[in-house]
């Protein structure tokens, strides 16, 4: 028994048990998530999960799915959602837009792409998908796990990409739990606990978990002294299991997050004053507006007072090119920024599972999730002063307290399973809904071009519908098919707006200029009714008409427009496995996905607001399999895909003034890769692992050479491939795929220290992680700087379990040990084309802690 403790252990410490341990769809939250099996022969225990919604032992699952265990996730002090690519081969996650909790899930190339409603990979919490997932949410968890491809014929929505799926632990029916505490350098402090209690021996049962963590921030803003990347959010989960009978039982999930840290640290990284929007943006209003602004000394643009400099474009540009060799010389970790940055989130979710077992082979479950999501935020576009793009949200002047993001999820999910034909035959067939809408008043508002406050509103309102069946055939004991269908439809309605007024201080020098012979020496009346129209108050957070008679809107007011579309979409999957007899498993399969099309809550004059679904069709094939000789044990899991990804959503840039773009469908694309998954165990108490992937992800060309747009009347080249021209019409084919690299792979060892068992084990690991480079936004072609260059990470552990052969456990990590520079998101517009800034945001340096466990009741066994 010494012999399974160690190699569990042996995971514990770095991560194996996601190398070791290759799971499925997501369990039942009634469902044990994994169950021990005493093997003797230096094998890590066999994991029986509920995959595909009924349980299988994973090694036994034909399809592509990495999981992380409990430990993996509290190895790493706190726990970011951009570490789960170390573990799942295929994924990568990057940060954007001044956030770095506005996280982008990719897998196999496929991901999202800002302005889309819905993502390529879906995330979900207890089987019930959400918008977001993100810090602050991966405590008192059974697992997570990450499907790679298309799904949905089994159940929730239907994507083309993957799904990354969260389940928390569930009810038990003992008495049991934990405190955990965690303390480390930049402040970490840390406490997670958890208590369950059966209230009614296997009828009521309740758990209750929470976590609060703190850690001081790594980018320190000399304007203010704040730290920013820093870390404060407290969470809180309850779960309640009712079993009336023998074959009912419903469990009622309620969690609750409130986030409330100092936000993004943006780093300036570039300043290109050839581009064709900024500086002829500044110019064109600081003319039209002469005399109103200045630019003080830290760079920031406002109502002209003695002492500072007179906006107009070459006094900006010498700004920014100021203030970029400032932060050159002060490097990525120390900004001077003087707005304010912060970010808050409130987010309540739901989910209620309700099992009924009709019989010994036919199970009905419905799955009703409510999600509520808040958020008020400031934050920066590119890290400089002078609101280039400033996304200053809710602290935008006038726009204080309205919120960045208000919506709400509700969803609903009955199925139907079953086995027939002396069980030969597993089956299911369900129904899927759900309905996203606003939560209330909410925009996203900036400041653009040093001068123009610029509030979007785009309250969307989505419906998805769809029935689906699956099934499993064994034509012999070795040999299966499977296969499934979809059908989905989804509408969309969106009522949408953007409001441009510049900012306080221009009303005297435009009533000056419209009176004059240069603005037509309009009637002090008339001028008077531009001035307030130009000037007035943005209605914020509402979609209205506005603009009237205002020069920003010269062909007259702004209406709130109305654009509504709905998709239909015929998805399926088959596939056929083979498994010997000496237990390795062989599989195909080729299966379709989609995701829906959409409205754009901006679009420029002649383009049509909607963008057409896009969809994929993967071919893979895949063995999975154990060797024990003499002893030395090695398990195996490979995939190999092809995709066809047709009419690929992206978010273009459009060139202009003020930052415009929309989604369109761009171009096709191949995508083929290979993954794989390892464990060894030579001898008892000595674990390696590791996984890998290979990706080519390419476009299909297309020659856009002969491009043309209209710049001021004039009719100019715009080849999307090339980045010295002012305009730019379509998408370059030469891209690479966004957060996709090529190569990427991660070795882990661990190693069991020989003590006698009445001390515990201490168990010694590490982990080296490297991804080749990897382009970071969509348009790499235009914006090399882009592209972040390769990199290797290091992490160490050391766990001492059962301390004394009491129920204490003593951790330390390090993570980055060699603090390793580099950027997981970058928002950049260099291109002549567009705006011409850039800022980054960068990884978290070397970050160390020790970690403190008591179990008692149940847990303490």
């Amino acid at each position: 028994m010494r012999t399974m403790k160690a190699i569990l252990f042996a995971g514990t410490a770095l991560a194996l048990s996601s190398q070791a341990v290759f799971a499925a769809e997501s369990a039942p939250d009634s469902a044990p998530a994994a169950e021990t099996v005493d093997n003797t022969d230096n094998a890590p225990v066999d994991i029986i999960v509920t995959a595909r919604r009924t349980s299988e032992r994973l090694q036994d699952v034909p399809v592509a799915v990495s999981v992380l265990s409990p430990a993996v996730l509290e190895a790493r002090g706190t726990f970011n959602p951009v570490d789960i690519a170390m573990s799942a081969p295929g994924l990568n996650v990057t940060a954007s837009i001044g956030d770095r909790n506005n996280l982008t899930y990719t897998i196999r190339g496929q991901g999202f792409s800002f302005g889309t409603v819905f993502p390529a990979v879906i995330t979900y919490i207890n089987e019930i998908p959400v918008t977001r997932l993100t810090q602050g949410m991966f405590f008192d968890l059974a697992n997570v796990q990450v499907l790679r491809g298309p799904q949905g014929v089994n159940f929730g929505r239907v994507t083309d990409g993957g799904n990354v799926m969260v389940t928390s632990q569930a009810p038990k029916n003992d008495f049991g739990g934990y405190v955990t505490v965690r303390l480390g350098d930049y402040g970490l402090r840390t406490a997670t606990g958890a208590l369950n209690i059966p209230i009614v021996d296997d009828k009521v049962l309740l758990r209750v978990a929470g976590e609060t963590a703190r850690r001081n921030g790594f980018t320190t803003n000399l304007f203010n002294g704040q730290t920013l990347d820093n870390v404060a959010y407290e969470a809180v989960r309850g779960a309640l299991t009712l079993k009336p009978t023998s074959d009912i039982e419903n469990t009622l999930t309620v969690s609750y997050q409130n986030t409330h840290d100092n936000g993004t640290g943006v780093i300036f990284s570039g300043f290109n004053p050839a581009a064709s929007g900024l500086l002829p943006g500044v110019g064109r209003f600081s003319f039209l507006f002469a005399g109103a602004y200045g630019i003080d000394a830290n760079g920031n643009v406002g109502a002209f007072k003695p002492g500072m400099t007179p906006l107009n474009a070459g006094a900006y540009a010498a700004s920014l090119t100021s203030q970029l060799a400032a932060q050159n010389a002060r490097g990525p970790r120390t900004i001077n920024f003087a707005n304010q940055s912060y970010s808050n989130r409130r987010n309540l979710y739901v989910s209620n599972a309700t099992t009924f077992q009709v019989s010994d082979s036919i199970e009905i479950k419905n799955i009703f999730g409510y999600n509520r999501e808040k958020e008020d935020q400031a934050s920066t576009f590119e890290g400089a002063n002078g609101a280039a793009v400033l996304t200053c949200h809710s602290a935008c002047p006038g726009a204080e307290g309205v919120l960045f993001t208000n919506a709400k999820h509700i969803s609903n999910e009955l199925r139907v399973s079953g086995k027939s034909l002396e069980n030969k035959l597993t089956w299911a067939i369900g129904g899927y809904m759900d309905e996203q809408s606003p939560g209330g008043p909410a925009q996203n508002a900036t400041i653009n071009v040093a001068i123009l406050n610029r509030s979007g509103v785009n309250f969307i309102t989505t419906k998805s519908r769809a029935v689906y069946g699956s099934a499993e055939y064994s034509v012999t004991d070795n040999f299966k098919l499977n296969g499934g269908l979809r059908y989905t439809h989804d509408s969309i309605r969106s009522e949408q707006n953007a409001y441009l007024s510049p900012i306080n201080g221009g009303q005297g020098a435009l009533f000056n200029f419209l009176t004059g012979p240069f603005g037509g020496s309009l009637p002090t009346a008339i001028a008077n009714q531009v001035v307030a129209a130009t000037f007035a108050p943005i209605p914020q957070g509402k979609c209205e008409t506005y603009g009237a008679g205002s020069v920003l809107f010269p062909t007259g007011a702004s209406p709130c427009k109305v654009v509504s579309g709905s998709f239909n979409a015929t998805t399926w999957s088959a596939g056929a496995s083979y498994k010997t007899d000496q237990g390795q498993l062989f599989y195909a399969k080729i299966s379709k996905g989609y995701r829906p099309g959409g409205v754009n809550g901006t679009a420029g004059a002649g383009n049509d607001p909607t963008y057409r679904p896009e969809t994929d069709v993967s071919i893979e094939i895949g063995a999975k399999a154990d060797f024990n000789f003499n002893g030395v044990f090695l398990r195996t899991n490979l995939a190999a895909y092809t995709d066809r990804y047709k009419a690929i959503q992206k978010n273009v840039v459009l060139p202009g003034p003020v930052p415009l773009s929309q989604v369109q469908n761009v171009n096709n694309a191949r995508i083929k890769g290979i993954e794989g998954e390892f464990t060894l165990v030579p001898v008892s108490g000595l674990t390696f692992g590791g996984n890998f992937a290979y990706t080519d992800a390419k476009f299909d060309f297309q020659d856009n050479s002969r491009n043309t747009s209209v710049v001021n009347g004039v009719t100019v080249p715009a080849d999307p491939c090339n980045p010295t021209l002012i305009a730019t019409a379509g998408f370059c084919s030469a891209n690479r795929f966004n957060s996709v690299p090529e190569f990427q792979y991660a070795l882990t060892l661990g190693y069991d220290l020989p003590l006698p068992e009445e001390l515990g084990t201490i168990t010694v690991g590490g982990r080296l992680f490297h991804q080749s480079s990897v382009p970071l936004t969509d348009t790499s072609a235009l914006n090399p700087q882009s592209i972040e260059p390769a990199r290797s990470t290091v992490d160490l552990n050391v766990d001492w379990k059962n301390v004394g052969g009491q129920p204490v456990d003593l951790g330390f990590f390090v993570t980055n040990l060699n603090n390793k520079l580099y950027r997981i998101g970058t928002n950049n517009l260099l291109q002549n084309s567009s705006l011409g800034i850039s800022g980054d945001i960068y990884a978290a340096p070397r970050m160390w802690g020790f970690s403190l466990k008591y179990r008692f009741g149940s847990d303490a066994q």
